[in-house]
């Protein structure tokens, strides 16, 4: 059995696997339309779930397009993330938790 590999760039923060909820959380998980953040949950070893945008992901084979990415204008209201994700998972998220992560999700 083989292990899919893709690459994320999100603006987001670590919850904690522990934190993820499939019945809240599905829609952010799946990519629905209207949810209210983004979702890369590690269901193979459980060791992380971020929440927050993605800026950025491979494409198969392809890998990320090389960008020039300025944090300070991703266009995201950094205090309206905050709060949804706190209100998401009922614990304190501040502006100053929100960081850059660049990391490698198998599935």
């Amino acid at each position: 059995m083989g292990a899919d590999r893709d690459d994320y760039l999100m603006y987001g923060v670590d919850v904690g696997y522990d934190a993820f909820d499939w019945d809240k959380h599905e829609a952010e998980h799946e990519g629905a339309p209207g949810r209210r953040f983004d979702i890369v949950a590690d269901g193979m070893s459980g060791k992380y779930c971020i929440a927050g945008k993605v800026i950025a992901k491979s494409e198969p084979y392809d890998g990320i397009a090389m960008a020039t990415i300025d944090p300070d204008h991703l266009g995201i209201d950094r205090a309206a993330m905050a709060k949804v994700i706190a209100d998401a998972f009922g614990r304190p998220v501040t502006t100053d938790d929100l960081k850059l992560i660049l990391f490698s999700h198998f599935h």
